[in-house]
C-alpha cells in the first residue's frame, strides 16, 4: 500500500499550510516538478485531514473534497481493493454506501474492479475503459493506504489530484492520473496498516492492522461516501 505523503522525509522540511477546521487538522501541500522528483510522488495538490473523536469528520471531509471539485459536475467513483481483506476493503465499502444513497439519476456513478491478483486484469485499464465510455467530469479513486504512526490508522484522510497506483504496495499496477484518464482525477486514501518496525515490534518484521479495523474501515467509508454524495 502507498504511504501518506505527509510522512515522506522530504515533505517534513517544507512549509506546507496547516490549519484547524471542524475540530480536524488540515495539512496542505503543493508538489511541484522538483519536489516530485525527490519524493517519487506525482505533481499535484495534497490535502491531509487528521481527525479524532472530537472532530466533525463529515464536515471536514466535505470541506477538503470541495476544494478539489466544482458543483454541478459528474463523477465516476472507483473503489479499489479486496473486499475480503478488512484492511483493504475501504474502496469497495465506499461504493456500497454510495449505492445506498440511491444514486440513480444523480451525477455519481460507481465502479469497483477486483484486484488484479484475482482477475489477472490491470484494474487501471478497466477504469480507463469505463471512463472513456461515460466521459465523467471527474474520476475519483478510493483506496487504502499505509502509515508510520498508529494514531493515523483509520483517522487520517488524504486527498490528491496527483495520482494513484493500485497495487503499488506490491509493486504492481499502472498509474492512474488525469493524463491516463483524459479527465480530472482525485484520489482519496485512508491508512489501515502499519509496519511492525514503525510500531517498535521486537523483530521489526511484518505488518499490523488495528484490532478494530473493521469498525474503522466501515466508519471511514461512511464518511467518505457522504462527502462524495453531498459534493455532487
Amino acid at each position: 500500500m502507498q504511504k501518506l505523503l505527509i510522512e515522506a522525509d522530504e515533505i517534513k522540511t517544507l512549509k506546507g499550510r496547516r490549519y484547524e477546521k471542524y475540530g480536524a487538522e488540515f495539512d496542505v501541500y503543493k508538489i511541484d516538478k522538483k519536489l516530485a522528483e525527490k519524493t517519487g510522488r506525482r505533481e499535484g495538490n495534497y490535502v491531509t485531514v487528521q481527525t479524532d473523536s472530537e472532530s466533525d469528520t463529515g464536515k471536514a471531509l466535505y470541506s477538503a473534497l470541495h476544494s478539489f471539485v466544482k458543483r454541478g459536475k459528474t463523477a465516476l467513483v472507483v473503489g479499489f481493493g479486496n473486499g475480503d481483506v478488512v484492511a483493504d476493503a475501504l474502496g469497495k465499502k465506499v461504493v456500497e454506501y454510495l449505492k445506498g444513497f440511491n444514486i440513480a439519476g444523480s451525477r455519481i456513478s460507481v465502479f469497483a474492479p477486483d484486484v488484479g491478483a484475482l482477475t489477472n486484469l490491470d484494474s487501471v485499464k478497466l477504469v480507463q475503459a469505463v471512463a472513456d465510455g461515460f466521459s465523467p467530469d471527474y474520476v475519483i479513486a478510493v483506496d487504502a493506504l499505509a502509515t508510520a504512526k498508529a494514531q493515523r490508522l483509520g483517522a487520517c484522510y488524504q486527498f490528491t489530484d496527483g495520482c494513484l497506483r493500485p497495487g503499488g504496495g506490491v509493486g504492481s499496477g499502472s498509474v492512474l492520473d488525469s493524463a491516463a484518464l483524459k479527465t480530472r482525477f482525485i484520489a482519496i486514501g485512508v491508512p489501515f496498516i502499519i509496519s511492525a518496525a514503525d510500531l517498535g515490534a521486537w523483530d521489526g518484521k511484518g505488518y499490523y492492522i488495528p484490532y478494530d479495523a473493521d469498525v474503522k474501515v466501515d466508519a471511514s467509508a461512511k464518511h467518505i461516501a457522504k462527502a462524495l454524495y453531498d459534493c455532487f
